[in-house]
């Protein structure tokens, strides 16, 4: 038997037999059984289109498993480099509005038309997931999960896998299209007109709208048991991984991914089409660096260093917990803490210190 199999089959049990001898059901109990899942075992040439969309957030086998309990203390979580998660955000999301620029500069008579360039960004937001999966994988596998001594990660089942798959395409194809709904204007000479030193205050400001109304559906979908439904299928899991932040219900993709982004652009400074373009990919790096739970002080690389002082900074663990809150409920926020704090439904870090 491989040692994929056997990952795999300790993964779909839950828990360890051990677990199991000294508490019988009891982590059960607290996270449920987990579905069945072996859609990831077949051989990748087998697997169909939405399969091999969801395989990239096939994690190492490591974070799928308990922490053995004789395995050495971790010690305090480490803090993430907020400096250095800039620069990875903005060298990797900068590279369609270089190709952009580079068109309009090479082909003058022929600046890039609304259609290709739209071709050009959705392509850069793939790559910019991809990368920004695959640190987070590594990031995993080397500095650990929260509550990892309990339980590893969860894997979407075999049921869910084709949604998955279908929700990553269209998320993709969605939140890529949402600068030239937004911010296309002209023949857009210069990509890169309307950036300054003003843009990191513009994009958090939206950020913090986009926040206030997510706040507001999502404690709501927690709170009255007719909106439950809406929001459930996304909390099928207690310890996601970086794309099954997209798992969920139609109607909460559609809430989250296109009215929550358009109430935000509302009421937020009039972003340029390279701010919201750089706005979609800090939304797409904290949603996903949320759902990772990697086990760091990891925070919002723009907002948090205004927000720390004010404990209204969002890390990793406050997502995390969220998750093992379940409908109960607790940090509904997804961008900061700003409206759980104002609100009182912030849910205390239990392996972090307080920053």
């Amino acid at each position: 038997m491989t040692a994929a199999v056997e990952a795999t089959i300790e993964h779909n049990a839950g828990v360890g037999q051990d677990a199991r001898a000294k508490n019988p059901g009891g982590l059960d109990k607290v996270y449920g059984v987990r579905p069945k899942t072996t859609w990831q075992l077949k051989p990748a040439i087998e697997r169909n289109l939405w399969e091999f969309i969801a395989a990239r957030d096939l994690c190492p086998e490591v974070t799928y498993q308990k922490r053995p309990a004789d395995a050495p203390p971790r010690g305090p979580p480490p803090t993430q480099s907020i400096l250095y998660e800039n620069f990875f955000i903005i060298r990797t999301a900068i590279l369609p509005v270089l190709l952009h620029a580079a068109w309009n500069y090479f082909v003058p008579e022929h600046k890039l038309h609304v259609v290709p360039a739209y071709v050009f960004y959705h392509l850069g937001f793939v790559f910019f997931a991809l990368s920004l999966i695959n640190r987070l994988h590594g990031a995993m596998a080397q500095i650990g999960t929260f509550d990892e001594n309990n339980r590893g990660r969860d894997m979407v089942d075999d049921a869910h896998v084709n949604k998955l798959g279908r929700s990553i395409y269209l998320y993709t194809a969605i939140r890529s299209v949402g600068p030239f709904v937004l911010a296309w204007r002209g023949d857009m000479t210069n990509p890169f007109e309307g950036l300054s030193l003003w843009t990191p205050v513009k994009i958090g400001i939206f950020e913090i709208a986009l926040d206030y109304w997510f706040y507001l559906y999502h404690r709501s979908t927690h709170e009255f048991d007719s909106l439950w439904w809406i929001h459930r299928q996304h909390h099928a899991t207690k310890h996601p991984t970086p794309i099954l932040s997209i798992l969920a219900d139609d109607v909460q993709e559609v809430i989250e991914v296109m009215t929550v982004p358009f109430l935000a652009s509302l009421v937020a400074p009039r972003l340029s089409f390279v701010e919201t373009w750089f706005a979609i990919t800090y939304l797409l790096y904290v949603e996903a660096m949320g759902h990772s739970g990697v086990r760091s002080y990891w925070a919002h690389p723009l907002l948090s260093p205004v927000l720390g002082p004010l404990g209204m900074e969002l890390a990793v663990e406050d997502h995390d917990l969220h998750h093992r809150f379940g409908k109960s409920g607790k940090n509904y926020g997804k961008q900061t803490r700003i409206w759980d704090k104002i609100f009182g439904t912030v849910g205390e870090r239990i392996e972090c210190e307080r920053k």
